[in-house]
C-alpha cells in the first residue's frame, strides 16, 4: 500500500498536471485562434486591394495578367508570399500571381477556407465576388477609370478574386507557442515537485511527531500522554483518544501488576501454612495428628477456591451468553442462593428481605444468574453490618437493586469494589473470602449483556444495581 506522502504527492503532481493542461490547451488555442483570425482579416482586405489595383485603369485581358506594370510590384504591395487569382463572372481567368502555381478556390462568399493546392501547399484562402457598373456609383467602378485595367468595367462587368497565403509562417508560431507551452510545463512540474514535497513533508510532520511519540512508548512509561500544543485542528481528535487509550493501558496495566502482587499475597499465606505444617509432621512426627491434617486442608481449600475463582473468571472472559434465553422467577434464585450464605449471615445476625415478586421474571442463561446473585449476596451476608438486613428489589424497569448497609466502607471505595482481590480490609483477615466475588459478579453481568453499579447512599448504605433487563 502507498504511503500517504506518496499518495499526497501524487494526486497534487496529478491535479497541477490537469490544470496545466487545461490552461496550456486554452492559451494555445486562444493563440491558435487570434493568428487564423488575424491571417483571415488581412486576406479580406489584400482581396479589395487586388480588385482595387486591378480597376486602376489601362490593362486588359489581352496583357496576359502582368499586374501593375506601370505601378510598383505586386510583391511590394501584398507581399511576396501572397497568391491571388482573377476570374471573370464567366469563368475565364483573367490573371493570377507568379508565384501561384495550381489553381485556387473559387469565392465562398467571403469566407476564409483552409485548402490544400495541387502542388500540395496548404493555404487559407479567401474569396469575393464583386459585380460590374464601371460608371460612376457602379459596383466595380473605379470612379470614372473606364473599363479598368481587365477590361471588366460597364454593365454586366465583374470578376470573382480568391487570394491565399501559405500556412508555413502560422504553424512555426503555433510550433513556437506548443514548444514554449511544453518547456514551461516541464519547468513548472519541477517546481511544482519540489513544493509539493515540502507542503506534504509540513503537512505530514505532526503525525510524524506523535509516530515518534508512540515507538517510544513501553510498559514502563505508560504514565506519559501526547501533547497537543500546536498539532493541526484535524489531529486533535486523533491524540485526545489516543491519551485516553493511554489512560485506559496505564488503567489496565495497573491493575495487572496489582492483579499478580494480590494472587501471589493471597497464595503465599496457604502455601506458607500448609509447608510449615508439613515440615512439622516430618521434623515431629510423633506431634502430629487429625488437627495438623485439617489444617493442611483448609490451606488447601483456600488456594482451591482462588484458582477455581481465577478459572471462573477466565471462563466468563471467554464465554458471552448475552441476555437470551427462557424467562425463569427471580424469587426462586435469591431465594436459593441465600440459603447457601444462611450459616455465616446468622452467625453475623444478618437477614434478608426479599421485595421480589413472586411472578418477577428475569430472561437469560441460568447458570449465569445463579453466579451473578449468589456472589452478591454472599458479599452483602459477609460485609454486611452485623445485626442489619439485606434488601433486594425489582423495579418496575427490571432493574434489581441489592442493598445493605455498610458502614465500613469508605466514598473512595466503591471505585475498588470490582477490583479482583480488593477487600476493604487491608490487613486480609481470617475471612473465607479472597477478594474476588465482586468481581466475578461484575464479570457475569457483561457475560449476559447487563449493567452492574455500585453506589454508596446515605447513612452507608450500599447498592449493588442491576440494570439493563
Amino acid at each position: 500500500m502507498r504511503s500517504i506522502r506518496g499518495r499526497l504527492t501524487g494526486w497534487f503532481l496529478a491535479g497541477f498536471g490537469v490544470l496545466w493542461l487545461v490552461a496550456g490547451a486554452a492559451v494555445y488555442f486562444s493563440y491558435r485562434a487570434g493568428l487564423v483570425a488575424g491571417m483571415e482579416a488581412e486576406l479580406q482586405t489584400m482581396c479589395r486591394q487586388v480588385r482595387s489595383v486591378g480597376m486602376a485603369g489601362g490593362g486588359g485581358p489581352g496583357r496576359g495578367g502582368r499586374w501593375m506594370e506601370q505601378e510598383t510590384d505586386t510583391a511590394e504591395v501584398l507581399g511576396p508570399d501572397v497568391m491571388w487569382q482573377v476570374w471573370r463572372t464567366d469563368g475565364e481567368e483573367v490573371s493570377r500571381s507568379d508565384n501561384l502555381t495550381a489553381d485556387l478556390p473559387p469565392p465562398d462568399e467571403g469566407r476564409a477556407t483552409i485548402v490544400d493546392l495541387a502542388d500540395g501547399t496548404r493555404v487559407m484562402s479567401v474569396g469575393h465576388h464583386f459585380g460590374g457598373g464601371g460608371g460612376p456609383g457602379g459596383q466595380g467602378g473605379g470612379g470614372g477609370q473606364g473599363r479598368g485595367r481587365w477590361g471588366m468595367g460597364g454593365p454586366g462587368g465583374g470578376m470573382d478574386i480568391s487570394v491565399a497565403r501559405p500556412l508555413d509562417a502560422l504553424q512555426a508560431k503555433l510550433l513556437r507557442m506548443a514548444l514554449l507551452i511544453a518547456g514551461s510545463g516541464v519547468v513548472l512540474a519541477g517546481l511544482g515537485w519540489m513544493w509539493v514535497r515540502f507542503v506534504v513533508h509540513d503537512g505530514l510532520s505532526p503525525l510524524c511527531r506523535i509516530a515518534d511519540e508512540i515507538g517510544s512508548i513501553d510498559s514502563a512509561s505508560l504514565d506519559g500522554r501526547f501533547a497537543n500544543d500546536g498539532l493541526p485542528s484535524e489531529l486533535e481528535p486523533i491524540v485526545d483518544r489516543l491519551n485516553r487509550l493511554m489512560d485506559r493501558l496505564e488503567g489496565s496495566f495497573a491493575r495487572e501488576r496489582r492483579f499478580s502482587a494480590d494472587l501471589a499475597h493471597e497464595m503465599r499465606t496457604p502455601i506458607a501454612e500448609a509447608k510449615t505444617i508439613a515440615e512439622s509432621a516430618v521434623k515431629w512426627p510423633e506431634e502430629g495428628g487429625p488437627e495438623a491434617w485439617q489444617d493442611v486442608v483448609a490451606s488447601v481449600a483456600r488456594m482451591e477456591a482462588v484458582v477455581q475463582s481465577m478459572l471462573q473468571l477466565a471462563r466468563l472472559e471467554r464465554e458471552q451468553p448475552g441476555a437470551k434465553g427462557e424467562p425463569f422467577p427471580l424469587a426462586r434464585i435469591v431465594n436459593e442462593r441465600w440459603a447457601d450464605h444462611a450459616s455465616v449471615a446468622e452467625a453475623r445476625d444478618v437477614r434478608l428481605r426479599s421485595e421480589v415478586a413472586a411472578d418477577a421474571m428475569v430472561v437469560g442463561d441460568r447458570g449465569w444468574w445463579d453466579h451473578l446473585l449468589g456472589n452478591l449476596l454472599g458479599n452483602a451476608a459477609e460485609y454486611a453490618d452485623a445485626g442489619s438486613e439485606v434488601v433486594i428489589t425489582m423495579e418496575d424497569d427490571g432493574a434489581v437493586t441489592i442493598s445493605n448497609r455498610a458502614s465500613g466502607l469508605a466514598a473512595e471505595d466503591v471505585g475498588h469494589l470490582f477490583d479482583r482481590f480488593w477487600r476493604a480490609d487491608e490487613a486480609r483477615g481470617e475471612s473465607t473470602h479472597c477478594g474476588l466475588g465482586l468481581s466475578l459478579a461484575k464479570a457475569c453481568a457483561d457475560a449476559l449483556g447487563l449493567q452492574l453499579e455500585a453506589n454508596l447512599g446515605e447513612g452507608g448504605v450500599l447498592e449493588m444495581r442491576v440494570t439493563g433487563l
